[in-house]
């Protein structure tokens, strides 16, 4: 089966749909920004979660130093000595064993402790001890409270560490101040004045960097998931726009081929009035002519040739005026059971003595019992003009093969190829335009009344050409079966 070339057109390839992309501009900001803030929300619950464990730790520590500094170091020393002088080698390396014993392992940066003149008595680094100056400014509020004050010192502001990853030990760090007491776990030992400071500092680096960390894996999947959306977004408008296009074009088509339907329409309507006025006075004068060819003598020869050319030259016009008027005018199918054979057999006998004149042979290869619903006289005359035509290509002696044979899908193919030149490509499209011909005498409305007579029988008509060459012409006919009631039409086969 030959399929007809579909005309083209130029179809834009995207339609601005502006509303919808600043929409999705719009949306892409919002999640953007949505994800900043949310990003920062849970990465200050984080940050806090850390600070409040840290500080939590710290207090444990804190309490656990105070412990075993008095157990250890102020009972065994204040019994040996009779009083804590820490300037003596021998004290301070006693609580420096007892303050390394337990901090080992804690990622403890520093320790202090403060009298309560504010001098360093003991600091893990012995170039401190006996400093003034260097205690911190909260430490009034924890000598004379009962509880520990915490602060946190940066060797940065915050936001720089979401930019200066990895970071550096002892960039953060956690000080914790907390008043050294009687042992804490004796009753009535928090009423007591405190002996001094404890001041610990924690490097709490790591944890911070990890809560940086999560901070940005939150920013990078809410940005990946914010860019797949705009995306899919963007995606899905200029699919839109693809979709909308072609509508366009599609409605643009249709309207240009409603109004070439109407001028065609209007034209018709005049051309068949024309046509109408015409042929009465046509045919008188056709008629005339046959009468005078009869009636004149054999010895005027001159008379006679101008008599059969104007005589021919009406049979033309005559036609011609019967082709406006069929395509002007289109009837009206009757929808009779009819043997698609028994047309053929009809048209071949009416086309036999012409063809065999011209030297054409008629190959035919047809199924049996192929029958359709329609006007039996309609299908006569568009076999009938595409055989002539095919005759006309020729313009001499040749083949014209006939297959007619049913198909699958419940219809009737009906092939004409012929020997001929064939369609030209570049005008195979516009064959069954009408008025569209390449004849240099012709109205064009040949194909284009087998087109319509076959349209309003249900069916369509293809034109290719065959690779061998020649043109081909293919009918494509809704099949059906004849009912019980309804017997068969005889058919026939021929060879011509």
């Amino acid at each position: 089966m030959y399929a007809k070339p579909a005309p083209t057109s130029a179809v834009p390839e995207s339609l601005p749909l502006n509303f919808a992309r600043t929409l999705s501009w719009i949306s892409l900001v919002l999640i953007m920004a949505s994800c900043l803030g949310i990003s920062g929300i849970i990465a200050n619950s984080a940050r806090e979660t850390l600070i409040t464990r840290q500080e939590d730790f710290a207090r444990l520590l804190a309490v656990n130093l105070n412990h075993q500094i008095y157990r250890r170091f102020t009972l065994p020393t204040a019994l040996t000595y009779g009083r804590i002088a820490l300037r003596q080698p021998a004290q301070y390396e006693k609580l420096e064993q007892v303050v390394q014993s337990v901090i080992h392992g804690l990622n403890v940066e520093k320790v202090r402790i403060y009298d309560v003149n504010r001098i360093v008595t003991y600091s893990s680094d012995r170039a401190e001890l006996g400093r003034t100056g260097i205690a911190p400014r909260n430490i009034d509020e924890t000598l004379h409270g009962s509880t520990a004050s915490f602060s946190l010192e940066a060797d940065i502001p915050a936001w720089q560490a979401l930019f200066r990853l990895p970071l550096k030990p002892g960039t953060f760090s956690l000080r914790v101040l907390y008043p050294l007491r009687v042992d804490n776990q004796l009753p009535g030992a928090a009423d007591t004045p405190a002996m001094g400071i404890l001041e610990l500092e924690q490097d709490i680096t790591e944890d911070y960097a990890r809560v940086v960390a999560f901070q940005w894996l939150i920013v990078g999947v809410c940005l990946l998931s914010s860019i797949v959306l705009f995306t899919l977004l963007q995606l899905f408008i200029r699919r839109s726009e693809r979709v909308l296009a072609q509508r366009m074009e599609e409605t643009r088509r249709l309207e240009q081929e409603l109004h070439s339907n109407e001028r065609l329409a209007s034209m018709g309507r005049v051309v068949a009035s024309i046509a109408h006025e015409i042929r009465n006075p046509l045919g008188i004068i056709r008629s005339s002519a046959e009468l005078l060819i009869r009636r004149i003598s054999g010895s005027d020869k001159s008379t006679g040739r101008i008599l059969e050319a104007i005589f021919d030259e009406s049979v033309r016009l005559s036609q011609t005026v019967n082709d406006f008027l069929d395509y002007a005018r289109p009837k009206q199918p009757r929808q009779d059971l009819v043997n698609i054979n028994l047309v053929l057999d009809q048209v071949m006998a009416f086309l036999e003595e012409h063809f065999h004149s011209n030297n054409v042979a008629i190959e035919r290869n047809s199924e049996q019992d192929l029958f359709v619903l329609g006007d039996k006289d309609l299908l006569y005359r568009a076999f009938y003009n595409i055989m002539t035509n095919a005759r006309q290509a020729m313009d001499g002696p040749g083949i014209i093969a006939i297959t007619a044979m049913r198909q699958a899908n419940n219809t009737i193919a009906l092939s004409f190829s012929d020997s001929g030149p064939g369609f030209p490509p570049e005008n195979i499209s516009q064959s069954l335009d009408p008025f569209f011909t390449t004849k240099d005498h012709g109205t064009g409305l040949g194909l284009p009344i087998v087109n319509s007579i076959i349209s309003s029988h249900g069916g369509e008509v293809l034109l290719a050409n065959n690779p061998e060459g020649g043109a081909v012409v293919q009918v494509i006919l809704p099949a059906t079966t004849p009912e019980p009631s309804q017997p068969p039409q005889p058919e026939g086969k021929e060879n011509i």
